[in-house]
């Protein structure tokens, strides 16, 4: 992955739907009645993103992209909240994300249009809990 691109990974692993409700877990915390807003899927082609659109931030906490972008400060974020993903109290960096799409990507994919968020959210736990990575 090239340190100049801005990496977009969907489903956003913080984003969960239960029993009829959609919810965001990011930093721990429960926002309810999530409003997801499908992003169309050839962005990801793009080999250019807007910088207008890689950071705008909606003005409701409950409207959701299901996206996470890779930030120049090599951590992941929440594309419509603008806030670092936090899982277990701790950023998730690249090499934990890198690592996490390793696990559930086949070889030489560079994104997922269907990703299991569930299984990433997963996957970012366990390698915060075995592998001492985080960054924090």
């Amino acid at each position: 992955m090239n340190q100049s691109h801005v990496f977009l990974v969907r489903e956003c692993p913080c984003f969960r739907e239960f029993k009829g409700e959609t919810l965001c877990v990011n930093d721990d915390k429960i926002v309810k009645d999530v409003i997801t807003i499908d992003v169309d899927p050839d962005l990801f082609l793009s080999s250019h993103l807007s910088g207008d659109f890689m950071h705008s931030k909606t003005d409701d906490d409950c409207l959701c992209f299901c996206l996470a972008y890779l930030a120049e400060d090599g951590y992941y974020y929440c594309m419509s909240q603008q806030k670092r993903l936090r899982i277990r109290g701790e950023d998730v960096s690249k090499e934990e994300m890198n690592r996490a799409l390793e696990v559930l990507l086949p070889s030489g994919v560079h994104f997922a249009s269907v990703l299991c968020a569930e299984c990433l959210y997963n996957v970012l736990v366990a390698l915060k809990e075995g592998s001492g990575l985080s960054q924090n």
